[in-house]
């Protein structure tokens, strides 16, 4: 297997947000202290060869939406960003991070694994992340109420592009009760197809909305 350059691991090693590589299995070839220091893992603590599921994190019980991640990364051959939250041990409020995953080439410009970054931000700027726009405002209620609370939390699956196995999967449905919610809400907006539902989602900003339970709670989704 290709190796890591110095100059990355050098470089990584100062930085003070978290940095991390994984090969394509998902296991972990490198992560800064940064890394440790956030996940709370012990000082002198090897990664090398753990997954996701495998390190005793607070995270690892996203590890089957951080490998979907990964293997967006691997397909796109692209950035896959992500944002997320969670309640901290110590009862501080609740705090909001950026994940932005992209591929590692080695010398030959092949694929060798997935380079992470995540940093800490403020939780109520996270739509300034979403779009990249300073003027973008934060919809914490529903845009309109022709849906059901539960129909706004598949739309907000849905503009996050996840499958609709995860969707089913989330909202605790069969995937063929998820097709069922997605025809009543074709019918309601009056459209016909999910790249009409996108389009529509889009031009109304209603993929700008985040449900309570992904505002208020710990969550990690794509954006």
């Amino acid at each position: 297997m290709s190796q890591i350059t110095p100059q990355l691991t050098n470089m990584w090693d100062k930085s003070h947000e978290s940095w991390f590589v994984k090969d394509k299995e998902f296991r972990f070839m490198y992560a800064n202290p940064v890394f440790i220091k956030v996940n709370k893992l012990p000082e002198n603590f090897n990664v090398i060869g753990y997954t996701d599921k495998e390190l005793p994190t607070l995270f690892n019980n996203f590890a089957h939406l951080f490998e979907e991640h990964d293997r967006k990364v691997l397909q796109s051959m692209q950035k896959v960003s992500s944002i997320g939250a969670y309640l901290p041990d110590n009862g501080q409020k609740l705090k909001s991070y950026s994940c932005d995953k992209y591929p590692l080439m080695d010398e030959n410009n092949q694929c060798m694994g997935i380079i992470g970054h995540a940093k800490a931000i403020n939780h109520f700027s996270l739509y300034d992340y979403i779009k990249n726009d300073s003027s973008t405002s934060v919809r914490l209620s529903p845009p309109n109420n022709i849906l059901t609370a539960k129909e706004w939390v598949i739309i907000f699956l849905f503009c996050r592009g996840v499958s609709n196995k995860f969707i089913a999967s989330e909202m605790k449905i069969s995937c063929r009760s998820l097709e069922k919610y997605f025809k009543i809400i074709y019918d309601k907006l009056s459209i016909g197809s999910m790249t009409e539902l996108r389009l529509l989602c889009k031009e109304n900003n209603y993929d700008l909305y985040i449900p309570p339970k992904y505002s208020q709670a710990t969550g990690h989704f794509l954006l």
